[in-house]
């Protein structure tokens, strides 16, 4: 068992199962700063660059996006990808590519929440969230449900980022402020098997804190300043 494994969240083992507190830390805690299309850059990167250069290694062929939110709190972060991802195909004419994602969180009131799909959108998120509203029902003035089209695209499961095996390699891995979770001493050893999950044309997204790491392992930013990343082709040529 690695060290990864032994020390999952910071909090864990100081919390009983079933325990308020721990209650509160999954439910409520981990959850502060998700929101539908939270980064615009990203989202116009996918549309620019991640998806144009999957198709030109090989996706038009192999015919399925393989994508994970690493850490996905209620759901939004993994819909929201869901729901970019497959109108840009759309809008390129790939209508015939599927996505499959997955939504791993070791929190199951908020996976609960992701599962059922149904959001309360708020007037700051108005103008992010209308031009994909399309892929989602109108309940009432602020609140909003995932299409089935766009849910049954998308896995919610219980798990520890840091044990996942999947059994197709990942085009798109997002990880966006999970590893802040983490004990420091661990999130390069998580952060280096979130690596291996990875495609080798594939693109991560990842926070801030591991971008110090990132050069090391052969990876620079799309966009300077930006925490999306694919291999330097430099580097890996020279190898």
């Amino acid at each position: 068992m690695t060290k990864a494994e032994e020390n999952v969240h910071v909090y864990d083992a100081n919390l009983d199962g079933g325990s308020a507190l721990q209650d509160f830390f999954e439910g409520d805690s981990l959850t502060v700063a998700t929101r539908f299309f939270r980064n615009k850059v990203f989202f116009q990167q996918l549309e620019e660059v991640v998806i144009p250069q999957l198709l030109q290694g090989g996706l038009a062929h192999r015919k399925v996006v393989h994508i994970w939110s690493a850490g996905c709190s209620d759901g939004r972060e993994t819909y929201s990808l869901a729901v970019a991802v497959r109108r840009i195909l759309d809008q390129l004419g790939h209508k015939r590519i599927q996505l499959q994602l997955r939504g791993s969180d070791l929190s199951r009131p908020q996976l609960d929440r992701a599962r059922k799909g149904v959001y309360r959108v708020g007037p700051s998120d108005n103008g992010v969230f209308r031009p994909y509203s399309d892929f989602f029902t109108q309940l009432s003035p602020a609140l909003w449900e995932v299409k089935d089209s766009i849910r049954r695209l998308v896995e919610f499961v219980d798990e520890d980022i840091a044990k996942v095996v999947p059994d197709e390699p990942y085009d798109l891995l997002v990880c966006s402020l999970v590893l802040l979770y983490y004990e420091p001493n661990y999130q390069k050893e998580i952060l280096l098997h979130l690596l291996t999950t990875l495609r080798v044309d594939g693109f991560f997204y990842v926070a801030p804190v591991s971008s110090r790491w990132m050069r090391t392992q052969g990876f620079k930013p799309v966009v300077n300043g930006m925490n999306l990343y694919h291999r330097d082709q430099a580097i890996s040529s020279a190898e």
